[in-house]
């Protein structure tokens, strides 16, 4: 009875870092892709902006499991811009063609948060909560994450030029641009 005892209990704490990491694996490529379609400016990224994070919200099973969610998804979100930036928006055309046609975009969101996946299966929130609230569409996150990434070169630059090595560089990318 014991060891059936033991083994239900550690089957119980293992299955949970399963679950969070699943979840919060779930939120960083949510955010990747979200961070991409930002970069890319596709067209349905603030309906995607608005699923996503109700996403986020439904599927967390607590306060610290949807905060740690949260900046996951930022992270990964400012991430998949920066890379998409310093890449001169390369490829932002397929991006933004994969990006509108998500399945994501067939999921039903109701006002009280709870989300209906394309696959039947329905995502009731732990509380009730204003849709609304979760993603405000007039915000201006391009200039934020722009300035941003403006401020990341500019460090990287002066940290460059500081050791000495910006110079040399600059060298090397002139000789590249003579071949």
């Amino acid at each position: 009875m014991k060891f059936t005892a033991i083994i239900c209990l550690g089957m119980c704490i293992f299955s949970f870092p399963t679950y969070a990491s699943s979840y919060l694996e779930d939120v960083r490529n949510l955010g990747y892709v979200s961070g991409e379609g930002l970069a890319c400016g596709a067209s349905r990224y603030p309906s995607y902006e608005l699923i996503a994070r109700a996403y986020l919200v439904s599927k967390a099973r607590s306060d610290q499991e949807q905060a740690d969610g949260m900046y996951e998804y930022n992270k990964a979100k400012a991430t998949a811009y920066m890379e998409k930036r310093g890449d001169g928006y390369w490829g932002c055309e397929e991006v933004n063609r994969r990006f509108n046609n998500q399945k994501i975009f067939k999921s039903t969101l109701y006002k009280n948060g709870t989300i209906k996946l394309p696959d039947g299966k329905v995502l009731k929130p732990r509380k009730e909560y204003d849709v609304t609230l979760v993603y405000d569409r007039r915000k201006d996150e391009r200039s934020k994450l722009n300035a941003y990434y403006d401020k990341v070169m500019a460090q990287k630059r002066q940290r460059a030029v500081k050791e000495g090595i910006y110079q040399k560089i600059k060298q090397e990318e002139m000789k590249l641009r003579q071949y």
